[in-house]
């Protein structure tokens, strides 16, 4: 039996077809696994859930009535928090650890405080400087922060907070005056 030659030519046709879409679907796959955990591209981020680190406050400005001795830091892939003394720094949006265990992040800085008798609380747009212990927040056990305006100035001195496993308790409102 002989096959015409138009019918291997459709043959070849198919084939080129089907191999096509072959490696466009293997490309598809090999471009989405590159956008996962450990990547730098979407995937879940620089921490898997919540990291929390904690360690004792210190007083700068005004005394506070309440959480004067407890200092919170609660990290997340698209949101980091510190409280501590009457301040609360907020960062929103994707965030990396380099190399060295340095995360740099720009955020707000509110501070509550008692000016003239009266509760005043202002926000500043400041740097946060996390400096982990290991290049992964969840396997470090300390981390030296800082927080500093746009002219290098400490907004909240610089500490070192431990890792702890438990999640923090809610801050409540900061109450500033006599301790």
């Amino acid at each position: 039996m002989n096959v015409p030659p138009e019918l291997w030519a459709h043959i070849a046709r198919l084939m080129a077809r089907c191999t096509a879409r072959l490696l466009a679907a293997a490309t598809t796959l090999l471009v989405l696994a590159a956008c996962g955990p450990g990547t730098g591209g979407t995937g879940t981020g620089p921490i898997l859930g919540a990291v929390n680190f904690s360690g004792s406050g210190f007083a700068i400005g005004a005394p506070c009535a309440q959480h004067c001795d407890n200092t919170e830091l609660r990290l997340e892939n698209e949101r980091v928090e510190l409280t501590v003394t009457c301040r609360h720094f907020v960062f929103t949006g994707p965030w990396e650890i380099d190399a060295t265990g340095l995360a740099v992040l720009n955020g707000s800085l509110e501070t509550t405080e008692l000016s003239e008798g009266q509760v005043q609380t202002r926000t500043v747009a400041a740097e946060m400087r996390l400096q982990f212990s290991d290049t992964r927040a969840e396997t470090s056990r300390e981390v030296a922060v800082s927080v500093r305006d746009a002219q290098g100035n400490h907004l909240v001195a610089p500490l070192t907070l431990e890792q702890r496993p438990a999640a923090p308790a809610a801050p409540e409102a900061c109450t500033p005056g006599a301790s």
